[in-house]
């Protein structure tokens, strides 16, 4: 005998299908509106990946009771129960994950990121909105290091060199142009040359190449091979100098350096001011050690420690070796003037006396005599004749 199935039951599955069915419609076309967004956003898009499997899972799953619905005489109540019930919990798991979809819709539309681009291509150039730009990690512009660690809100450009790139800010908040630059310290810059490194707090290196910045705060403008080791140092072209004190400079020239603490050389060659306050202005070889000591010019001159508050103008090879001196230039021009008067005289003076050499002279103008003159050559012959 066939079993009934009471209209009640039939009228509560067919709700619950088409409940399903206008669920499935609903969940289709968030569906669609997530795959549009899928290439900007890669987590909506495994999300959605994730619910098409469950939405096939659920319609496979539904397969079976439709088909019982279809042949109502192989449906008993016990069945229908037990199919209803399953129908329903997958219904209450399909509108949680609407839910959820709904959540991750109302996000993509909030997201400025997704709708809008602070760019606009005109022509071949894409041309950003006047508006605030933030980095926090730091630009590249052109290769990219592969060998350098850069830091946190770095500024580098590259263009490279046979291929491959090579400078390389690893310094945080540190910029790096040219070819080959280093800017290793924190806050350091590189502005140009090659092969320059910028190692100190706060350094920097502008231009020229092989140049070394260690100091804190210091700088090396142009020149080559020049290095500045001091605290606030600096050295302003030239090559091989090095400003080693506290605040000390050497600007231009070769091979000179100023290590005492605000010391200076000027141009020249081989020049050193060693003490605290000394400086040497051009020459050669010239080495101020005594503190406020100065040499200007000249060569191979030398203020010694002893020779405080002293100072050489010039000429070659003076030593002073005494506080508060001076030697150099003046000295040696005096002394040599008299040395060219003894050479070229033409009398030999004894005390108050002064007797001409066998010389023949001409005089040009008249000649004044005061006093008298003494005839001690007849003086000589007449008494030689007595005799």
């Amino acid at each position: 005998m066939k079993r009934h199935i009471s209209p009640e039951v039939l009228v509560v599955a067919a709700i619950s299908f088409v409940g399903i069915g206008l669920q499935s419609r609903r969940l289709n076309f968030f569906e669609e509106n997530l795959s549009l967004q899928r290439s900007r956003h890669e987590s909506l898009d495994r999300d959605a990946s994730f619910l098409s499997q469950r939405i096939d899972l659920l319609e496979k799953s539904m397969e079976e009771p439709t088909r019982k619905l279809q042949n109502k005489d192989a449906l008993d109540m016990k069945t229908m129960k037990k199919d209803y019930l399953m129908l329903k919990k997958a219904l209450e798991s399909i509108e949680a994950r609407m839910d959820s979809m709904e959540k991750l819709s109302v996000d993509i539309g909030q997201d400025r990121s997704l709708t809008e681009s602070p760019f606009q291509k005109v022509g071949d150039w894409w041309v950003a909105q006047s508006t605030m730009f933030r980095f926090p990690k730091g630009i590249v512009i052109g290769r990219n290091n592969n060998y350098c660690n850069y830091g946190d809100a770095v500024l580098s450009v590259d263009y490279g060199w046979e291929g491959e790139a090579a400078n390389c800010p690893s310094g945080n908040g540190s910029v790096a142009f040219g070819l080959a630059n280093y800017a290793t310290g924190d806050f350091a810059t590189v502005t140009g040359g090659k092969f320059n490194e910028a190692s100190g707090t706060s350094s920097a290196a502008m231009g020229g190449r092989l140049n070394n910045v260690i100091g804190d705060s210091a700088i090396v403008m142009g020149g080559e091979l020049n290095t500045a080791t001091g605290e606030y140092a600096s050295v302003v072209g030239g090559d091989n100098n090095e400003a080693a004190g506290w605040s000390s400079a050497v600007t231009g020239g070769g091979n000179n350096k100023a290590s005492g603490p605000y010391s200076a050389v000027t141009g020249g060659e081989s020049n050193n001011a060693a003490e605290k306050y000394t400086s040497v202005t051009g020459g050669s070889k010239n080495d101020a050690n005594g503190e406020l000591s100065c040499i200007t010019g000249g060569t191979e001159n030398t203020v010694t420690e002893e020779g405080k508050y002293s100072s050489i103008s010039g000429g070659k090879a003076n030593l002073v070796n005494k506080e508060s001196t001076t030697g150099g230039n003046f000295e040696s021009t005096i002394e040599d003037r008299l040395k060219d008067l003894e050479v070229n005289n033409p009398f030999i003076c004894e005390e108050k006396n002064c007797v001409s050499v066998n010389k023949h002279f001409k005089f040009t103008s008249d000649i004044t005599v005061k006093g008298k003159i003494k005839e001690q050559r007849r003086k000589k012959k007449t008494k030689k004749n007595s005799n």
